[in-house]
């Protein structure tokens, strides 16, 4: 990652509502090493007065609030984040979308996945268009799920091919159930242990078929490790297809799409934990050409949360998405401007505003 910043470049400002989770503090960790974002603000109510270093080092003295949906708004902030648990995020955006004072809005939770007033973004695979956005309403993305994510990744490519319903076979470090306990993130009953839950109807089952357009299974586990999900993907296809044609497809489909790496080796958890990258491959086919498997992994708590979150947010400004993740962020040549979620000029007019106030 690149943590250089320019003190010339443009800033914009960006507060989180709840970094007491996994998600919240690795969202922390990007914000410090992105060269546009500025933290502004940290509101928690759990955390209340403790300062942003005692949780994330290189935010000087900044000190965590507990502040209301109507205080949120009122920051005026280019940037705010919802990082809270399901079902806690409307107040907060009643009141961001009355104030009608921030730029853009990201919600992490599940809240808003199947609302068609918010953009959901896989950014590999959606172009975020500018179309009724203006600046007196917050852009609003609902960042996908990370069992969703890594699903997604691994049909998108092959959607017209895939005949029936694909099979899909998760394993998520216990990372994923949250920090408030629960039998899913119990460590001494995980320890040298895979555990099934919610087997059938999975929120990110419907998540992921109705983004399709196409019904899925899926069976999430939880394992001992922290960090981490390893998707096992098995589809039957309409026509015959060899294993090289399937990774041939994957390859071209995310060639200008450095944070997807696509192999023919089996991918392990290791390559992915840690880092904004999701791995696929493993393309296995059976001999008659009518059966495949597929394996997907990536970080749960980054490509399936905050730095998936970040990448829509550089959407948002016009920028790569992978800006503050890899060190190459030249724009990619295939996307236009006018497919921006919103023209980088009036990003800037907002921040440029603020500072004045």
């Amino acid at each position: 990652m690149n943590n250089k910043k320019n003190p010339a470049e443009k800033k914009y400002t960006i507060g989180i509502v709840g970094v007491r989770g996994y998600v919240g503090k690795e969202l922390l960790s990007l914000i410090k090493g992105h060269p546009l974002l500025e933290l502004a603000w940290v509101s928690s109510r759990q955390l209340k007065g403790q300062t942003i270093n005692s949780i994330v080092d290189g935010f000087d003295d900044l000190v965590v609030e507990d502040l209301s949906p109507e205080q949120v708004a009122n920051k005026q902030t280019s940037i705010v984040v919802l990082a809270l648990p399901n079902g806690l995020a409307a107040p907060y955006v009643n009141a961001l979308e009355a104030c009608q004072k921030s730029g853009v809005l990201i919600d992490l939770s599940a809240d808003y996945r199947f609302d068609e007033d918010w953009y959901y973004s896989v950014p590999e695979l959606d172009n975020i268009k500018q179309g009724k956005i203006s600046l007196s309403s917050p852009i609003k993305i609902s960042n996908p799920g990370c069992y969703a994510t890594a699903m997604l990744l691994a049909l998108a490519p092959i959607k017209d091919l895939v005949s029936g319903r694909p099979n899909c076979f998760g394993i998520s470090g216990y990372s994923g159930a949250g920090t408030k306990a629960s039998p899913n993130n119990d460590v001494e009953r995980l320890s040298k242990n895979i555990c099934g839950y919610a087997l059938i109807e999975h929120l990110h089952e419907k998540e992921v078929s109705i983004k399709l357009d196409k019904p899925v299974s899926f069976s999430p586990h939880v394992a001992e490790f922290f960090r981490g999900i390893n998707m096992t993907i098995q589809v039957e296809f309409e026509k015959r297809i060899t294993a090289r044609e399937l990774f041939n497809r994957f390859n071209d489909f995310y060639a200008m799409h450095p944070l997807v790496v696509c192999k023919e080796e089996i991918p392990t958890l290791k390559e992915s934990i840690n880092s904004p990258l999701s791995v696929i491959g493993g393309f296995s086919v059976s001999k008659d050409g009518m059966r495949g498997t597929i394996i997907s992994c990536l970080d749960n708590l980054l490509k399936g949360a905050a730095s998936q979150a970040l990448q829509n947010i550089n959407l948002a400004l016009g920028e790569n998405s992978t800006l503050g993740l890899i060190e190459n962020n030249e724009l990619n040549p295939l996307i236009a401007a006018n497919e921006r979620l919103i023209s980088k000029s009036s990003i800037e007019q907002l921040s440029a505003n603020q500072l004045t106030q």
